[in-house]
């Protein structure tokens, strides 16, 4: 948060928790420190890379970072990104003949590091394997829950998180998802969020879609308010 309060122009920056770099080293075979780690990349000519590059490292070492990684050769670099984008795959390794479900919020990013400490409560209060990651760049995170589709306990367990996750990303202006889009599972919370522009929407999908032929029910279901 204060890397962007400052101004630095950060071309990426996403956050993997300290089980999900677990479950990295154990698929990839690799050993980096199992803990909460941010992946950055900066983009710019060689002057203004190294000011942004110091200024960042001064910000993380202020907040207690233990370890800056830092390459410019492709191959290098590739490998360091293959921890965020293998994580999904690293999971599935691990867990087999469990699914995995994702589910995501946005908060404003000043409400962020609250967010992210209370998916990590959440997930370990109700006790389900998950990790947090994210595009933290611009307020979205992502819960990872490894869950046995049988297991009706764990099914619930999951819904829990994500309802909770949820309502707390809400209730500070945040929004009930980021990039997974709303779709059938979390459209009971559209009304909370967006009010009565809700009607707006509907009024504006009667009139371009009346036979509700278009993926119906997604979003939101038609209602008869007159």
């Amino acid at each position: 948060i204060n890397i962007l309060q400052a101004g630095i122009p950060i071309a990426r920056i996403e956050l993997v928790d300290e089980l999900s770099m677990k479950q990295v080293n154990h698929y990839n075979e690799t050993s980096y420190r199992e803990e909460p780690t941010l992946f950055l990349e900066f983009h710019g000519n060689e002057a203004g890379l190294k000011q942004d590059i110091e200024f960042t490292k001064e910000i993380v070492f202020d907040h207690k970072c233990k370890e800056v990684a830092f390459e410019t050769e492709t191959a290098a670099r590739n490998k360091l990104w293959d921890a965020r984008h293998n994580l999904a795959y690293s999971y599935v390794h691990s867990y087999p003949g469990k699914k995995l479900m994702s589910t995501d919020v946005c908060v404003p990013i000043s409400e962020l590091a609250g967010a992210i400490q209370h998916a990590k409560e959440t997930l370990d209060k109700v006790g389900l394997v998950g990790g947090i990651l994210g595009h933290v760049g611009d307020g979205n995170f992502h819960v990872l829950l490894m869950v046995d589709p049988n297991d009706k306990e764990e099914v619930e367990k999951a819904d829990e998180i994500n309802e909770s996750i949820v309502l707390y990303a809400l209730k500070r202006g945040g929004t009930c998802t980021g990039e997974h889009g709303v779709g059938i599972g979390k459209r009971k919370y559209q009304e909370e969020e967006h009010g009565a522009a809700l009607i707006v929407m509907e009024k504006i999908k009667k009139a371009l879609d009346p036979q509700n032929i278009l993926n119906p029910n997604k979003v939101f279901q038609l209602k008869d308010r007159s």
